[in-house]
This record gives structure tokens, sequence and C-alpha cells, in this order.
């Protein structure tokens, strides 16, 4: 395990030229990500540059195969920071969810970043209207590398009352991969987050649409359960998302930047600062960065724990409730 541990390091620094610990401020602190092409990666990279550009630290965005690859490493320390959403780091620290049986109890919250919608999108031409449609047609489970996306997957699978035994199973390692089969026509569907690079890539190649995944207020309440803080995201067609076709109800919750019990509070505390006294900056990083909400930076949801040093912020911000 520790040469294994040694090797993972010595990898970071002939790849990537640094070495990612909790206290050294003279290298680039890294933001373990989604992989480039996701909207998890753009935001991450915003994040880096605007908290570059306005803190004393520099930071890279670092994208990995999944959140099961980088946010055990950043329990581990290995990375300074990371981007998911605020019921992953429930499931991170309790051990639930996608981290069912392996708890991380270092993962910190830092910030909540913006509002996220992900659902199923299906080819553009296809006869799929409903979650029931998906029943017998091929689509990618397993998710071995992004198991979040298979537990999402579940609960609104779940919610809608269909046995994901139903659908004709086809495994991906990740969401990536799963879009690159709907391109090919292989699969019927995949759960991705309109708006992202991929979903964009996967329109060029063969146009898409987004169904709704949770409908009515039962299954609304059965997904908020299975995914603590979320909610349903009503999503309407715009002309930067051509994927949206009509209003559609999707999963909806904050995407977060993460960080480990270790990381050093006065790191911590300039980079949330950063990021909220520079709103307009993530607005010209990524345009999703339209919807950040400084005053909601500091929302907790039940289970996750802020670190002292973004708290200490938050205080000074007149935003922590506590």
């Amino acid at each position: 395990m520790k040469y294994r541990l040694v090797k993972y390091l010595l990898a970071l620094v002939t790849a990537l030229g640094f070495v990612t610990s909790a206290t050294a401020q003279d290298r680039p602190l890294a933001i373990g990500t989604l992989p480039q092409g996701s909207l998890g990666y753009a935001i991450a990279a915003g994040v880096a540059q605007v908290a570059s550009a306005n803190g004393e630290m520099t930071l890279r965005a670092v994208g990995q195969g999944g959140s099961s690859v980088f946010i055990p490493a950043l329990n581990r320390g290995d990375f300074d920071f990371a981007t998911s959403n605020a019921f992953e780091a429930v499931f991170a620290t309790q051990g639930s969810g996608n981290f069912d049986g392996q708890a991380n109890p270092n993962i910190r919250v830092a910030a909540l970043l913006q509002p996220f919608e992900v659902g199923i999108m299906v080819a553009a031409d296809s006869d799929i209207r409903s979650l029931e449609d998906l029943k017998g047609r091929p689509f990618p489970v397993g998710y071995a590398r992004q198991r979040l996306v298979g537990v999402m997957q579940q609960a609104v699978f779940d919610a809608a009352g269909i046995d994901v035994g139903e659908l004709d199973g086809v495994p991906v390692p990740n969401f990536v991969e799963g879009a690159k089969l709907l391109a090919q026509g292989s699969v019927a569907g995949v759960m991705l987050a309109p708006g992202s690079g991929v979903v964009r890539q996967t329109h060029a190649q063969r146009p898409v649409r987004f169904i709704t995944v949770i409908s009515g207020e039962a299954a609304a309440a059965q997904v908020a359960e299975a995914l603590p803080g979320s909610y349903v995201g009503r999503v309407e067609p715009v002309e930067r998302l051509p994927e949206i076709a009509e209003p559609v109800d999707l999963i909806g919750y904050q995407y977060a930047l993460l960080t480990h019990a270790d990381a050093d509070p006065d790191t911590v505390y300039a980079v949330v600062k950063a990021l909220a006294e520079n709103k307009a900056a993530l607005i010209e990083s990524h345009g999703s960065f339209r919807r950040f909400d400084p005053a909601k930076m500091a929302v907790q949801v039940e289970g996750s724990t802020f670190h002292p040093g973004a708290i200490r912020f938050y205080r000074e911000a007149g935003i922590w409730t506590e």
C-alpha cells in the first residue's frame, strides 16, 4: 500500500509538475475533478483560475476518471480540493450511497458553488419520452469509475417504480463512455448534465434531448431522501441548450468545492474569500457561474461538515447560520 501511494505521488510529479499536500504554500494546489469535457471540470478550472488570480496561491484542476478516484484521494490529503456535489459530501463522510461501507471521514465542504441539474438524455429522433420507455432498451449501468452516477440513476428509476433489471444493461466505466455509445446508437440514453462539453460533443455527432426523470411529488420526495439535499430542477429551453427541447424536471442539487480536514485553514479561507468576492471573474471563466450566489455558499446539508477555514470567512461575511 505504501509503495503504491509513493508511486502515485511520483506520477503526479512527472505528469503535472507538482505534489499535493495539505500545508505547502509554495507550489500549485490541486483540485481533483471529473475528466476534461465535463461541466465539473469546467467549474473546477474556473475556481482554479479565479482563486489563483485573487489569492496568494496557485490552483490547478486535475481531471480524474470519477469521484470514486478523487474523493478517496482528497480524504487522504493527496488533493487539496475537489469539486462534487452536496449529497456526495454526505455519502463520502458517512460511508453511504456510492461510498457504501467506505467512509471518508476527512471530507469537508469549502463552498457551495452553483445549482446543477442532471438527467437522462436520449437521441432527439428517439421515440423515448419517459423512463418507462427505457424498459428493455440497452442502457448504461455499472459506472465502475463513477459510482455516483449509478446511485443517481438508481434513485430516479426507483422513484419511478422501475426495476433497473428491466433495462438491457450495458456496463460502462463512466458517463463519457456512455455518451460515446449513445452517439454510436449502441444505447438508448445516458445520464448527463445539460450544458456540459460531453453533451455538446454528443449533440454535434447525433442530436440529443433530455427527458423528465422526476414526475410528481411522491417521486420527488423519494429522490430527495435517496440523495440528501437534492430537489426537482426544472430546466427550460434556451438557445444555449439545444439539448433541452421542452421543459424537463431533472435532479437538482448544489455543486460544491470540497476539501479535507487537514487542509490549511488560511488557504481554505483565502480560496472561498476569492470566490465570494469575484463573481464577475467566475462568470468570465465559465457561463454556468451566472447562477453562483455568494450568499448561498454556506448553505448546510445535514450530514456534511464545513471546513473551519471556510466557516471563518462565512462568519465574517455574515452568512454562517450557527
